[in-house]
């Protein structure tokens, strides 16, 4: 029932943190897994898809640290910076654009990027949850929106 219920949530989580949807299903099985097997754990204090998506997201990212989806370094470019200016309006871009510019992102901005604006984390708990500076996190997410702002050709 669980499954049948909040599989599409859950998928769209994990796709937010794979690049791709082989490994997006691969997340999705071993997070209903992981949900199954620690359900006693649920305490009711939150909805039960809240509680859910907190073991996608720690799933994913433990996978991360453990080198499961490891990124390779990406060096920023600081051209980038300069090419893209805030806009007043933001334009209105169609979610599966941006999900596929988000995937297009190095791994060390779209974590950072998914947790601060999807997750709504502070940049404390980011830092703790990844085990990065509190600047890191910051410049991550700077970084990040730069190059996602530049994929998405918005100047």
């Amino acid at each position: 029932m669980l499954f049948e219920k909040y599989a599409n949530r859950m998928m769209a989580v994990c796709m937010r943190y794979c690049k791709n949807r082989d490994d997006a299903k691969d997340l999705l099985q071993d997070g209903f897994y992981k949900v199954y097997v620690n359900i006693s754990k649920f305490k009711g204090d939150s909805k039960i898809d809240t509680w859910m998506t907190r073991v996608f997201i720690n799933l994913a990212l433990n996978q991360q640290r453990q080198g499961r989806n490891k990124y390779s370094h990406f060096e920023f470019d600081p051209a980038l910076e300069t090419a893209v200016e805030e806009s007043q309006v933001p334009e209105e871009i169609a979610p599966e654009k941006v999900l596929a510019a988000l995937n297009q992102l190095p791994e060390i901005y779209k974590i950072v990027l998914n947790l601060y604006a999807v997750e709504d984390m502070s940049h404390k708990e980011i830092a703790k949850k990844l085990g990065i500076p509190i600047g890191s996190s910051k410049s991550r997410l700077s970084r990040g929106r730069v190059m996602l702002n530049t994929l998405l050709n918005r100047k």
